[in-house]
């Protein structure tokens, strides 16, 4: 996470609190960007941290950024940040006085929490009682309703069969929504249409459900067809004092997960802010909540809006709050934890200008969003105005299947939310990352979006807008040639500093008419590059009809400098093996192919082969050998970073062949099975 000269504070300093607790050390029980946030505020105040990781995280930047860290092995989370005897331990082996738990892992775990306290360890959170009522949604949803607050019409029985799921939605009337009663951020939801899809979302959701938070309890919530996500972030401390600091617009979601917010939300007027934000502030009140929490909801074209959940942690769009605010919320939520009293409140605290946050996934939003693993060539935050980082990782950091796909976040704060979308379109297009997929291209073209700069989108923008999204950039004539011509100096380049024989140019002929002839596969598109070297770094370049004029002036440091045509632009390139990876000033990132090697690849697919699209773990076979299938039928469930897909048939036939079992792992691009034509 790049440094910022700190937060300003609206509220006295620690020196002038009486202290009630002293904490001196502070182990955080969570990994990425949000244990590289909480070390920051711990640097600012003077306090040491501590860093807990698993076998895959021992070279992540996290654990380089701690004071100290402890080793608690495992690859899987059940085996490493799950494990509460190996957190506790750890905490007791560094003599730490406190545990941040950052967000998800056991961050709402009420037993956790217990486990800190018998421990003589201080929880930077809410009480054992506060986590226990809202870790439930089942539960949270009964408190609210008693105390008088809105709810969504839902079902949060104890009774899990499916009968009663079955009767209990037709009661709501579809669509609704069967989600996991424990945890959030999108894990164990699935939208259902008809009844006859309810079993098998029960069952995927139950155990996604598992996997994700050890608990598989589900309920059902009415799925509204459009609606907006509004949350207002809560705090109260040890005095009996509760607040809130304003609300965030979270509506921007795919498959349930946020991925762009910001504040104020465009979608509230101030008698309707006002109105929330005590139905907030009452929410916290009924369960006597102390430390930082959010209550959410869900508001209707109406403006009806009602409680979702409270989430009992800090949330990953924290920095949009605290960018309008001025207040470090992690500070808060430190200071709290000590006993000392809250001197800050939605009265004395005011926003000032805009806050607009994007979550940046290895995923790849053209192939419905698989996780992408791999390892990071370069990671370059432009430094701009206006512009923060929360990043967990690095140039050389590896990104693997076993944890969530998110890796960093940019927050961009300006006078207006025009000025903070234009602030944030010009840091997306000159963040540089290469050597992995990720969704900052697809983030450009949300913001670019009318629905979104007018604020009129709701929670289905993606469904509705971008269900086939294709980069239109990458599609580009133009820019695919201007990429082939970029790939061909990165590639001449390369052989003329090895090259035998110095006196003569690389790419020199005896035959002047002959021209040299590269190929790069760049997406779906096979590049013909002919070139032609003249003298001082000068080439003629043609690419089918079209030719170049083109002149390397510099390539050092993956940085390429080039004229071509006159017109002079600078591309950062990083190379592994035989592939290249150059970002484009105007396009992002490409991966190009230097000599096309995937004829394999693709004489398996038309022939009937369908592979791994990521790295992970054969949930669960849908098909048989003989079986029959249509095209769009499921074929196996597929789990990677926490989320299960669904590789689905794309034409009909018949299993041919079956290359996996359950439970086995599986590297990307591994033949899973292969399906022959239609039967004559």
């Amino acid at each position: 996470m790049k440094e910022k000269k700190g937060f300003a504070s609206t509220y006295p300093l620690q020196g002038e609190i009486k202290r009630e607790a002293s904490i001196r050390k502070i182990l955080i029980a969570n990994r990425g960007e949000i244990a590289v946030r909480v070390m920051k505020t711990c640097r600012e105040m003077g306090i040491a941290s501590v860093a807990v990781y698993s076998d895959a995280d021992k070279d992540a930047l996290f654990v380089k950024s701690a004071d100290e860290a402890v080793a608690i092995g495992g690859l899987q989370a059940s085996e490493s940040y799950l494990d509460q005897e190996k957190i506790i331990n750890a905490a007791k082996i560094s003599g730490a006085d406190a545990i941040h738990p950052g967000y998800g892992f056991l961050s709402e775990n009420a037993s956790f929490v217990k486990k800190c306290a018998d421990a003589g360890l201080i929880f930077i959170g809410p009480s054992p009682e506060a986590v226990e009522a809202m870790g439930s949604k089942s539960r949270s949803k009964e408190i609210m309703q008693k105390a008088g607050i809105p709810t969504i019409p839902g079902y949060n029985g104890q009774d899990q069969s499916v009968e009663i799921f079955i009767n209990e939605s037709e009661k709501i009337g579809f669509p609704i929504l069967i989600k996991a009663a424990a945890g959030g951020g999108g894990k164990g939801m699935r939208i259902v249409y008809d009844k006859q899809e309810i079993p098998t979302a029960i069952e995927a959701a139950k155990r996604e459900a598992l996997s994700s938070f050890g608990d598989n309890t589900l309920l059902i919530e009415k799925y509204f067809e459009s609606a907006k996500h509004i949350e207002f972030q809560i705090f109260g401390d040890h005095h009996g004092q509760y607040t809130h600091f304003f609300e965030r617009e979270c509506s921007v979601q795919r498959r349930y997960q946020k991925i762009i917010e910001e504040s104020p939300s465009p979608s509230l007027t101030s008698e309707l802010r006002e109105k929330m934000g005590k139905i907030a502030v009452a929410a916290a009140q009924s369960i006597n909540y102390t430390n930082a929490g959010t209550v959410e909801f869900i508001l209707d074209p109406e403006n009806n809006f009602y409680f979702l959940e409270v989430n009992a942690r800090l949330q990953v769009e924290h920095p949009v709050t605290e960018e309008t605010t001025g207040l470090d919320l992690v500070r808060l939520q430190i200071e709290t934890a000590k006993g000392m009293p809250l001197m800050v409140n939605s009265q004395n605290t005011c926003q000032q200008g805009h806050a607009i946050e994007c979550r940046i996934y290895t995923e790849d939003a053209e192939n419905n969003f698989f996780p992408a693993t791999g390892t990071i060539l370069i990671w370059n935050e432009p430094d701009l105005n206006g512009i923060r980082y929360d990043s967990g990782v690095s140039t050389g950091s590896k990104v693997d299947i076993y944890y969530d796909p998110m890796i960093a976040k940019i927050i961009a704060k300006g006078t207006s939310r025009e000025e903070a979308i234009q602030k944030m379109q010009h840091a997306l297009g000159k963040f540089v990352i290469l050597g992995i997929t990720t969704n900052k291209n697809f983030l450009l073209e949300i913001l670019k979006h009318p629905s979104f700069i007018d604020g009129t989108f709701d929670t289905h923008l993606i469904n509705k807008k971008f269900k086939n999204y294709n980069d239109s950039k990458k599609t580009d004539t133009s820019i695919i040639n201007e990429t082939a011509i970029i790939a061909m100096l990165s590639e001449w380049n390369e052989r003329n500093s090895l090259r035998n024989f110095k006196h003569l140019p690389n790419g020199w002929r005896n035959n002047f008419f002959q021209k040299n002839c590269s190929t790069f596969l760049i997406g779906e598109n096979e590049i013909k590059v002919e070139y032609r070297y003249k003298n001082n770094n000068c080439f003629d370049i043609n690419i089918g009809e079209k030719n170049f004029e083109t002149e390397l002036v510099s390539c050092e440091n993956n940085s390429l400098t080039c004229i071509i045509n006159k017109c002079r632009k600078t591309f950062v390139t990083a190379k592994l093996k035989d592939e290249l990876f150059i970002h484009h000033p105007e396009a992002g990132s490409f991966k190009i192919n230097i000599t096309p090697r995937f004829s394999n690849a693709l004489s398996d697919e038309k022939s009937g082969g369908y592979k791994a699209p990521m790295p992970g773990e054969i949930v669960k076979l849908l098909v048989k050998t003989g079986d029959k299938v249509i095209s769009g039928k499921g074929l196996v469930i597929i789990s990677s970073m926490k989320m299960e897909t669904t590789i689905e048939a794309h034409s009909d036939g018949i299993v041919e062949e079956i290359f996996i079992i359950e439970k086995s792992f599986v590297e990307a691009n591994t033949v899973l099975l292969k399906i022959s034509g239609k039967e004559n």
